[in-house]
């Protein structure tokens, strides 16, 4: 199995750090109700989030990768799980961070560069 990660039709994956992306959930709509007697009833819709980190990259490639997340909000994204199904769902983009790390050659080279994914 390979993992993919497609953006708006962007190609991720090849610019992934080992252990660059990570799945979670997050909660919406949630809401408790305690009985008289003690008894909790939760109710809480799941919602699948991702936490995307990228190797160090060039100026004009950070460039592309950003153009493409922000193309079409929100963004479609087909990634692979851990049962190896490719899967096509659309997520909201948020936390894009990213540091400039040093000149050379007349190219600027970003690392620490990531972003957050949350389902729709």
């Amino acid at each position: 199995m390979q993992l993919k990660l497609i953006i708006n039709g962007q190609d991720f994956s090849p610019w992934l750090v080992e252990d660059g992306l990570t799945f979670g959930e997050t909660y919406r709509q949630s809401r408790d109700v305690i009985t008289l007697d003690g008894t909790l009833y939760r109710s809480q819709f799941r919602k699948l989030t991702m936490d995307v980190g990228l190797v160090e990259l060039r100026d004009n490639t950070l460039a592309l990768l950003t153009a493409a997340l922000y193309s079409a909000v929100p963004a479609s994204v087909q990634y692979t799980t851990g049962d190896g199904v490719l899967h096509t769902n659309t997520f909201y983009v948020s936390d894009l961070s990213y540091g400039a790390k040093t000149v050379r050659g007349g190219n600027t080279y970003y690392s620490g560069a990531g972003f957050s994914l949350e389902a729709r």
